[in-house]
């Protein structure tokens, strides 16, 4: 039979921005990039969001004209998932947004600029030798790329991040995940709050390992190391704020 295409907005994933009781149903995601637990489809994204369209129609309308990008590619598909550290373009308005985890739980959206659209920041979830003895990386966005031949294994590490130029997947930087280095928490209870890493806490076994970050505040926050991602080596590669555009 195929995916269900449809999803009844009351179990639909509190994080999205919905009405649950106005309409019966909304958007399902296909299988993509992202889980639905930490995305939301197209549809979603630009109807009760960004507010670009009332309705299914205008928002098919937008996709089939080739009118929104995502990661630097056009996508026509309304169910299509976005999630952490997607890079949404609007041609028709000239506006550039990045999807960033939100307190509390969810996605929120930041204004980027005209720099910042033409990179995004991945982070590596696993590494492997693939034939021909080339190094291959998964990011969490579910892209894989075949590093040159000749790359050593131990250039890349799980849970490191990666700035990756879109949508030609060339990396430009490695930001490794170490002490001092500019971080946010993706997942669990303390999601959406940045800072500084003080401190890594390894741990074998049972028990998970932790990293401890310092926000400007001051406050120390423990968290485990699978839900860090590193954004900066000493300060941020992203805007992780509104302060340089108005966040919708």
């Amino acid at each position: 039979m195929g995916q269900k295409k449809h999803l009844k907005r009351l179990p639909a994933p509190k994080h999205w921005p919905i009405k649950r009781k106005e309409y019966k149903f909304t958007t399902r995601p296909v299988s993509g990039p992202h889980p639905k637990e930490y995305s939301m489809t197209l549809t979603v994204l630009l109807r009760e969001t960004l507010g670009y369209a009332e309705n299914m129609r205008e928002v098919k309308v937008m996709l089939t004209s080739g009118d929104v990008f995502v990661d630097g590619k056009p996508r026509k598909d309304p169910r299509y998932p976005v999630g952490i550290m997607d890079v949404i373009e609007i041609k028709s308005s000239g506006d550039s947004f990045r999807l960033l985890p939100k307190p509390q739980g969810g996605l929120r959206l930041v204004t980027i600029s005209e720099n910042e659209k033409g990179f995004k920041l991945c982070r590596v979830e696993k590494k492997m030798i693939v034939n021909g003895g080339r190094l291959q990386i998964t990011l969490h966005d579910g892209r894989n790329i075949l590093l040159p031949k000749g790359e050593k294994p131990s250039a890349h590490h799980p849970l490191e991040t990666v700035k990756v130029s879109i949508p030609d997947q060339r990396i430009i930087k490695t930001l490794p995940l170490a002490e001092g280095a500019y971080a946010l928490v993706s997942r669990g209870k303390n999601i959406g709050i940045e800072g500084k890493i003080v401190s890594i806490n390894k741990r074998f076994g049972t028990h998970a390992s932790t990293v401890t970050l310092q926000d400007s505040g001051g406050n120390k926050v423990q968290t485990a190391t699978e839900y860090v991602f590193v954004v900066g080596s000493g300060k941020p590669e992203i805007s992780l704020s509104p302060t340089g555009g108005q966040s919708k």
